[in-house]
């Protein structure tokens, strides 16, 4: 899976629903479903996604989901802050370029890293995933 597509722009309910799909629907039930004239209430989100959209975005939208069926694509793994001590606002974990940590903002200046992946975090130190925090979409 190392040429795979990260699809960008779903909401992390799309992308729960895309998954559960891709377990329990058949790759043409779903299409038949989100393409048709009124949306399955199983299937509202994306059939919503898709009936919003023009023609272009519609061909984008049938691609991402044959892509991600076909695994050729994928969503972009959840990131997380690891934070210590709770409203401290100086107490995240930055990691610079050579492997250097320290605490500090989760904003992370210059080249420090502050969002990790569970298997990165894992990585430094299991003991560290209790510390793990969410990272929202817009951050």
């Amino acid at each position: 899976m190392d040429n795979v597509r990260i699809l960008k722009g779903y909401s992390k309910d799309e992308q729960n629903k895309l998954k559960e799909f891709k377990k329990t629907l058949d790759i043409t039930d779903l299409l038949h479903i989100i393409t048709g004239l009124a949306p399955d209430t199983g299937c509202s989100l994306i059939w919503r996604r898709y009936d919003k959209a023009g023609t272009d975005e519609r061909i984008s939208i049938i691609k991402d989901i044959l892509d991600f069926y076909t695994d050729k694509a994928k969503f972009p793994e959840q990131k997380y802050y690891v934070h210590f001590i709770k409203n401290d606002e100086y107490s995240y974990l930055n990691i610079n370029s050579e492997g250097g940590a320290e605490l500090g903002t989760k904003f992370g200046f210059g080249h420090w890293k502050t969002k990790f992946t569970i298997d990165e975090v894992a990585a430094i130190d299991p003991r560290l995933v209790v510390f793990m925090e969410e990272v929202e979409d817009d951050e």
